[in-house]
């Protein structure tokens, strides 16, 4: 589709992740339309010309208000916490909101539709992972540390199901571990890990993080590519380390810790994203650069 002009609605659009969509759609010439529990948040995205509308995910009739009229839809609100593991909370909000989501969106009209799920579909297990790869499902034993994990495989098969049922076009993007500006989960945990004067940092250990700009650049991209409908693509870094992240955190001009200790942690998780590489035209910017943007935009808000 072309953004430029385009109505899209965009849920979770005051969050982390959203913050970037919504700027990446702007840029675009779309008008966005924000749905969410709290309009007032982030007062910066009105002032820009977003258009809120208040909308919880368990509302579906508030919902389908708040996407009425949209030409397109981006199903990012979810939850994800390092600290919360509870499933009541995340089947509540992943698995029956994207239950709301999706017939709030059929009863709207809006036929198409972009998911946000995430690389957690295919577990926490050490392998390499491309978007045929098995995924976790309702059969899956439910742990105290996989609540996350299982919730978006079952939102995201939901998903699958609900667009053929309502004859909605769909596009599903996994993104695996996101850093950038305002992100209170991984970004904050390693900037307090690099914030004392001598700490510690795994080596060998490979988990291939992803810029958020990034991420809302393939979102974007999976709209206007017909060649994205009825598909899956990982949106995921590039084979990289943490210790190589640290030391472009440093080059970017993060604050780091004087001397960072290696701590052998030999682990690798890596995924296949050549799919959005070749029929997206998607791509990661370096480290360094997409830090670089990070400490720009926390500065600049």
């Amino acid at each position: 589709m072309e953004l430029r002009g385009a109505t899209v609605a965009v849920t979770g659009a005051t969050g982390f992740l959203g913050r970037y969509i919504v700027d990446v759609l702007l840029a675009r010439g779309a008008r966005v339309v924000g749905v969410v529990r709290n309009p007032d948040r982030v007062p910066s995205l009105a002032a820009r010309g977003v258009e809120f509308r208040r909308a919880d995910l368990a509302e579906r009739v508030a919902l389908a208000r708040g996407f009425a009229g949209a030409d397109a839809l981006v199903s990012n609100a979810a939850l994800f916490s390092l600290r919360n593991r509870n499933w009541d909370e995340h089947q509540r909000t992943n698995v029956a909101g994207t239950q709301n989501v999706f017939d709030a969106a059929a009863e709207a009209g809006v036929r198409r539709i972009v998911h946000v799920s995430s690389v957690a579909v295919y577990g926490t297990w050490p392998g390499r992972f491309d978007e045929d790869s098995p995924q976790l499902g309702e059969g899956t034993r439910r742990t105290p540390v996989n609540a996350y994990f299982v919730s978006k495989a079952v939102s995201e098969q939901l998903a699958w199901r609900l667009a053929r049922a309502h004859g909605q076009e769909l596009t599903c993007v996994r993104p695996c571990s996101i850093y950038g500006a305002f992100d209170p989960n991984f970004t904050a945990v390693f900037r307090w890990l690099v914030g004392w004067p001598v700490t510690v940092m795994p080596a060998f250990t490979h988990v291939p993080l992803v810029y958020a700009g990034d991420v809302a650049d393939g979102i974007a991209r999976a709209l206007e590519r017909p060649v994205a409908l009825g598909k899956a693509y990982n949106l995921t870094g590039d084979d990289r380390t943490f210790w190589e992240f640290c030391r472009a955190w440093r080059h970017a001009g993060g604050s780091a810790a004087r001397l960072v200790l290696p701590l052998p942690a030999p682990f690798a998780q890596r995924y296949d994203a050549s799919r959005a590489h070749a029929e997206l035209g998607w791509r990661n910017r370096p480290f360094v650069d997409a830090l670089r943007e990070t400490f720009a935009l926390e500065a600049s808000a």
